[in-house]
């Protein structure tokens, strides 16, 4: 699916959001007040069986950037009943995107694939009709930054090698000290301009 047609599902969903006076962050939340650490929305993001599978939650106020919400945790089938992290999309107080980031391995525990495996899956990318509003809106998310979570997962890597510096790699993938290991901030208004004009 080219960017532009990921640009126009976003705005879509951005505009039904609009109309609904909602977010997709109100919307997973269903009403909810999130606790630390909780799941939203309950069950998890399916994305209509297509392969991917995510979820929405906020940490304490102390062990989060004040101006984020809390962020969806994004992962793609990688085999059979196996899971891998893709990237996490930080979410700010008034429920637009804010920035993408990756986490070591212990952060959601699901399978460890190198950059260049993720990208692959990542380059297989569809939207279902079947889906959700707030699925279409991430899994378009996914596509219109293509090019940018390559950068990220590389990046997160070549952060991995820095920090392991000969270690054992499974030992780094578990050390609660390294938690983020990439970032970078998004500017969604004007990545959408960009697209659609082209």
């Amino acid at each position: 699916m080219p960017p532009e047609q990921h640009a126009i599902n976003i705005l879509t969903a951005l505009s039904f959001f609009a109309n609904k006076k909602t977010n997709l962050v109100l919307d997973v939340l269903a009403g909810q007040t999130p606790h630390e650490n909780e799941k939203f929305p309950k069950g998890e993001l399916n994305f209509a069986d297509s392969g991917w599978r995510g979820f929405y939650h906020c940490h304490s106020a102390e062990d989060k950037d004040p101006e984020e919400h809390g962020h969806f945790h994004l992962f793609v089938c990688c085999g059979e009943e196996q899971w891998t992290h893709v990237a996490a999309l930080s979410i700010d107080n008034q429920g637009q995107p804010r920035s993408w980031f990756t986490v070591n391995q212990w952060v959601t525990g699901a399978n460890w694939l190198s950059a260049n495996d993720t990208l692959i899956l990542l380059d297989n990318i569809q939207v279902p009709v079947e889906s959700t509003i707030t699925e279409k809106f991430l899994l378009s998310m996914l596509g219109l930054y293509h090019d940018d979570l390559s950068e990220l997962l590389l990046e997160r890597d070549r952060r991995l090698t820095q920090i392991n510096a000969g270690a054992n790699m499974d030992d780094t993938l578990q050390d609660r000290d390294v938690y983020v290991l990439s970032f970078q901030p998004i500017a969604l208004q004007e990545r959408l301009f960009q697209s659609v004009r082209k």
